[in-house]
């Protein structure tokens, strides 16, 4: 896609759960471009079923991936980031993160709240620096995720939504863009809420 647009592109396969897949990985793209300024840590799964019947093992592989993934990416290009005194990280985070989960899944919830404090922890350490870190919570949006679940699930989290609908990935990747721009240039350590206003529910 994104040579399609005439841009350039370099595809690198990495295991987030891996620090060193996630130093290789890094160690490429600086050395195809010279450095990396933008982030965004989008890895990550659900697993959906009550607190009961959570095995340690999904328990932990929830987390490795939504949690420990973005830790270990972001502890991987900040160096290079603070270092050059600019750059800017995006965490996807989630609306179960934020206020009431909508679908039995506590290792998800827990991981992305993880995940909003893990920004918030961050971007003070590196505001001094000329680094941003952000994160985005979406609410129930249209991915395989979301659409792989049964009809009368994705119903049931339409019914949670004020505006009555689904956000489209296109939405979220608009407020990605916005935050990993200048235009954003004096935003960080926010979590921006895509969820039709499920938020205030």
């Amino acid at each position: 896609m994104v040579r399609d647009l005439g841009g350039d592109a370099l595809a690198v396969p990495v295991d987030v759960t891996d620090e060193a897949s996630v130093r290789d990985a890094v160690a490429v793209g600086e050395s195809w471009r010279g450095s990396i300024d933008i982030v965004v840590n989008a890895a990550g799964i659900y697993r959906v079923g009550p607190f009961a019947e959570i095995t340690f093992a999904s328990w932990d592989l929830v987390h490795d991936i939504n949690l420990r993934g973005t830790f270990a990416v972001c502890q991987a290009v900040l160096p290079g980031m603070i270092s050059r005194r600019r750059g800017s990280i995006v965490n996807l985070a989630s609306i179960s993160g934020r206020t009431k989960a909508t679908l039995a899944a506590p290792s998800y919830v827990a991981s992305k709240a993880g995940v909003i404090g893990l920004t918030m922890s961050l971007a003070m350490q590196t505001a001094p620096h000329g680094v941003r870190v952000n994160a985005v919570a979406p609410g129930p949006t249209e991915t395989e995720m979301i659409l792989g679940l049964a009809p009368e699930m994705v119903e049931a989290l339409v019914r949670t939504i004020p505006i009555g609908r689904l956000a489209t990935t296109d939405e979220v990747a608009s407020a990605i863009v916005f935050l990993v721009s200048d235009r954003s240039g004096s935003t960080t350590g926010e979590t921006l809420n895509i969820n039709g206003g499920a938020f205030m529910i």
